[in-house]
């Protein structure tokens, strides 16, 4: 297939030669986006994905453990500077972080955190995401559509925001539990944010009470808010 340019692989289990065919056949590859759910991945097996020459959008989800003993020092062996849009599960962080895929992508410019169960929009966990990458400029932040996600302290995530992320000009908050005072309290102190210049929101379980504020704030004309209101329902 040697005009592909999009490739998703769903719980699949590749072997380590199909990772290995991939990078030795890499100067051949049109592919621009790779969507990875419920796979294995080794620093070795990111190496071979990395190496992939017209790579801009990565997308892992759910992913199982990563190996670090497969002999395999991702940060010593390449660096993508195709790659500007990143996709993770907030659960896998850790490990393809400690597997190097941070420092592995340091061009990235949009940063989607997908929560995929029920638990809360950490701080911490923004700052970590967030603070390698020195050319982001949109963040979007994404909930589990069949479970509650919170976020319990808007004040500590926007400050985190804005400290990680000294360059965005986008953020993007999705089917997150914040309801109107929350989403109130964020687009307030983002405003403060000296780049951004749009803040979407949507199914954040929001209501019309929130459309005051947001006429006020763009008629200012330096932030557009964009919102849909409602929510998911869930059973």
């Amino acid at each position: 297939m040697p005009y592909l340019r999009s490739l998703g692989l769903r719980s699949v289990e590749l072997s380590d030669e199909f990772y290995s065919t991939m990078a030795s056949e890499a100067s051949k590859s049109k592919i621009q986006t790779l969507s990875m759910w419920k796979v294995s991945i080794t620093p070795c097996r990111l190496h071979s994905i990395l190496s992939l020459p017209r790579l801009q959008s990565l997308s892992l989800t759910d992913m199982r453990p990563v190996d670090m003993d497969d002999g395999e020092t991702l940060t010593r062996q390449v660096t993508s500077e195709s790659v500007d849009e990143l996709s993770v599960d907030v659960m896998d962080v850790t490990s393809l972080w400690n597997g190097g895929l941070h420092t592995s992508c340091p061009r990235v410019k949009t940063l989607k955190l997908e929560w995929s169960k029920k638990e809360n929009v950490s701080p911490d966990t923004i700052t970590m995401a967030c603070s390698p990458f020195h050319y982001l400029t949109h963040l979007h932040i994404k909930g589990f559509l069949l479970s509650s996600t919170t976020l319990n302290d808007p004040v500590s995530f926007c400050k985190a925001v804005i400290t990680s992320c000294p360059l965005l000009t986008k953020l993007s908050i999705t089917s997150i539990d914040l309801y109107t005072k929350k989403a109130a309290e964020i687009i307030k102190r983002m405003k403060t944010h000296p780049h951004l210049t749009n803040i979407e929101l949507e199914r954040c379980c929001t209501d019309t009470d929130l459309d005051p504020l947001i006429s006020e704030v763009n008629s200012e004309g330096k932030l557009t808010v964009t919102v849909k209101h409602g929510g998911f329902l869930r059973s």
